[in-house]
């Protein structure tokens, strides 16, 4: 891996980011318009049936 492709963030809880996700169009969209947006993302294709019975549940403490 190389380090000059790697950006590390340190979060500031005193000034949190909201990001720039639009929620009202998010919140308006069908089902079928995210599963068509969810398979038009190449960056984050949806999991498969198969690929979805691989995970596991795991449990954090803190």
């Amino acid at each position: 891996m190389n380090e000059n492709n790697i950006t590390r963030v340190k979060l500031d809880p005193k000034n949190p980011s909201y990001g720039k996700t639009n929620w009202e169009k998010v919140k308006a969209m069908t089902e079928e318009e995210i599963q068509q947006a969810a398979k038009a993302d190449p960056d984050c294709l949806p999991l498969s049936q198969q690929e979805l019975s691989e995970f596991s549940s795991v449990s954090v403490k803190q």
